[in-house]
């Protein structure tokens, strides 16, 4: 089948029509296609309006029964015995916070204010404007007419609304946006309570909604206000009731404290980063809240909301245990699957000439969707063209060009659309073959379902009817240096397939040392540290230019806007305060590189991991990086971290790549 496409294939120089040399990739769907497609959802919901959303949402995690979870074996019964065990971060850095009271008082708690028990005598009335502010590290207050209301506290306050509607929010005067609804810079709650959390480390405080999980679930933002087919709301309804609980489950795993209302028990790095079970955005789940309840065409999705109240999606086949919480699936979804869904693999990793980059998990492999591309459904998303230039593809893979582009195979039950790629690197002739996700994060196509390329494609895979059982290929162990990847410098060196999978992703883009070279031995520059891990956590997405907060970063760098998009992220912490700092030139050490991705990745704390020559400020940190299987340290007779010596570029790229696999890795 290859001989046969190459043999027909034309140099897209020569035959496009466009003045520039590129390619003109066609594909089908958008997103990384792993799990539910929701235009599939809804196609199949149209096609057979008595079918269940429980089992529409099924379909598409092999395996998986919908099941009610109080019957379930669970971790702890806290979903049910509290009225508001789920916290949701709607900001964080946050240094004034705007609130104010809807359809009647609200309470006030502020901590170590002097004044007593909670409520506190203050009740902002109805239509007052209120704010809570950070006046100095670990002092904050309540005020009101720009005077504060009692005396100062601690930064830990709540505000609650026994005999109000709720309360709104506005993004207030700090750097940080607070909420997700956006709507009119306004953001109205009216289930739950607001927890307000210091951050001990960082400037400001976390914003937080503690709230029930099925009223979590009515804002939930996530289909068309306008798809009234009841099975397509409940089918979302059921598969993000069930994201919902995984994390919670996930994160939720020490002893709630004598006052199970005050705070979730989780981790001390999970409250250092959002205090949260779930983010209220992309991250999670889009939550917005009182605006999703109030819309004049929202009542299809309350209605499934409250049609599949405590169903979720559960797995018992082969390594539950290992890929499930209680049994509850981990699931995912995106708009569009472009008529067949992708493995967790190739639906957020990228494999390159065979390179299998992950695990595949038992319930997330693929299966067809033809609803998702028939015309009566009307996915906008059904098909599309985007060409893409040899500069960037060249650019992407670090060679001198691109010559030819070839789509080796499409997308089946049984692999993945692989392109084949030639060019030049070195003035030498070079290929490579990649699939998954790079083309949806690096070349900013819609999604990874690519269909042809100049309109050359290869006949479709002759696939089973069912999916085929996926090869649990991956491992802790790192891939053997191939010698033969996009760089010079660091053939058959240990970190160059790491190095690799970087570059295959346009994690490295313009962060190379010299052309063909990556100087893997160098120290890591604060900034390049930036570029990389705001790449890697964003899928590719091209952060938002930006100002800065550091007075030591100049807002005209290119890199500028991963650095301050980076502490959005509350990953990097600057290197000074007064003023801030973030000394971008400054090289990484292995202790600043062990806390910046347990912040990244959300890793758990860990018993110590025995290295000799740890302590301060980044030990648990560089406990909970081994722990996770990421680093094993410097040396090992004795035991060693060498936390104050340069993360070396090729060093960071394997750390990097190993946190990545985690983080959609259960069995870890």
């Amino acid at each position: 089948m290859l001989a046969a496409v190459l043999a027909g294939l034309i140099p897209a120089a020569a035959a496009s029509a466009h003045d520039t040399p590129g390619f003109d990739f066609e594909g089908a769907g958008y997103g990384h296609g792993v799990g539910m497609g929701q235009w599939g959802a809804l196609g199949q919901a149209l096609a057979d309006p008595a079918k269940p959303g429980e089992d529409i949402a099924a379909y598409y995690f092999p395996g998986s029964e919908p099941a009610r979870m109080r019957d379930l074996s669970l971790p702890n019964d806290l979903l049910y015995s509290l009225d508001n065990p789920l916290w949701i971060n709607l900001g964080s850095q946050i240094t004034l916070l705007e609130f104010t009271a809807v359809g009647g008082p609200l309470d006030l708690c502020l901590e170590g204010d002097g004044e007593g028990p909670c409520p506190k005598p203050q009740h902002p009335q109805a239509g007052e404007r209120w704010e809570f502010r950070r006046i100095a590290r670990g002092e904050c207050g309540f005020f009101h007419g720009g005077v504060l209301q009692g005396t100062a506290g601690s930064c830990r306050a709540s505000i609650s609304w026994p005999d109000a509607d709720g309360v709104r929010l506005r993004h207030g005067e700090s750097r940080a946006k607070l909420c997700a609804s956006r709507s009119g810079e306004i953001c109205e709650y009216r289930h739950g309570e607001l927890k307000i959390r210091d951050d001990p480390v960082e400037v400001g405080f976390h914003v937080v909604l503690a709230i029930g999980l099925e009223d979590y679930l009515r804002g939930v933002a996530e289909v068309l206000d306008h798809w009234a087919a009841p099975g397509v709301n409940e089918a979302q309804a059921v598969t993000s009731r069930s994201y919902a609980a995984y994390k919670f489950f996930h994160w939720e795993t020490r002893p709630r404290p004598a006052n199970p209302d005050e705070d979730p028990g989780i981790s001390a790095a999970r409250k250092d980063s959002c205090w949260c079970h779930l983010y209220d955005s992309w991250r999670d789940i889009n939550y917005i809240g009182w605006a999703k309840e109030t819309r004049s065409n929202g009542q299809p999705w309350l209605d499934g909301v409250e049609s599949t109240r405590d169903r979720v999606l559960t797995y018992f086949g082969v390594d539950w245990e290992k890929y499930t919480k209680a049994g509850i699936v981990q699931t995912f979804f995106s708009a569009s699957s472009g008529g067949i869904t992708r493995t967790n693999v190739y639906g957020f990793f990228t494999e390159r000439d065979g390179n299998t980059p992950g695990t595949e998990w038992p319930y997330l492999t693929p299966v067809w969707d033809p609803w998702d591309v028939d015309p009566a459904v009307g996915n906008p998303n059904a098909s599309w063209e985007e060409r893409v230039s040899a500069a960037t593809l060249a650019s992407w893979l670090g060679w001198e060009d691109v010559t030819e582009a070839v789509l080796v195979d499409r997308e089946s039950l049984s692999s993945p659309a692989r392109v084949l790629f030639r060019g030049v690197r070195g003035g030498e002739p070079v290929s490579v073959t990649v699939a998954g996700a790079a083309f949806r994060t690096a070349l900013g196509l819609k999604s990874s379902n690519i269909t042809a390329i100049d309109g050359v494609a290869p006949p479709p895979a002759e696939d089973p009817e069912e999916p085929a059982p996926g090869d649990d290929t991956g491992g802790e162990e790192p891939e053997e240096p191939s010698g033969s990847g996009a760089f010079e410098d660091d053939d058959g060196k240990v970190h160059e397939a790491s190095i690799d999978r970087l570059a295959a992703a346009g994690v490295l883009e313009g962060t190379v040392c010299a052309e063909g070279l990556f100087c893997p031995d160098d120290p890591l520059p604060r900034w390049i540290m930036a570029v990389w891990m705001v790449r890697v956590l964003d899928q590719g997405v091209e952060p938002p230019d930006a100002g800065t907060r550091f007075d030591d970063v100049d807002p005209g760098e290119w890199w500028a806007k991963y650095v301050e998009r980076l502490a959005d992220l509350e990953v990097t912490k600057g290197c000074g305060s007064d003023p801030p700092r973030f000394c971008p030139d400054q090289a990484v050490s292995r202790a600043q590189m062990a806390s910046f991705l347990v912040r990244a990745f959300d890793l758990e704390p860990a018993e110590s991991a025995g290295f000799a020559d740890t302590g301060g400020t980044h030990e648990a940190n560089i406990d909970a990086l081994a722990a996770a299987g990421i680093t094993k340290g410097c040396d090992t007779d004795p035991l060693r971290f060498c936390p104050d010596q340069p993360v070396t570029r090729a060093q960071m790229a394997s750390l990097l790549v190993r946190a990545l696999d985690r983080l959609f890795d259960p069995v870890v």
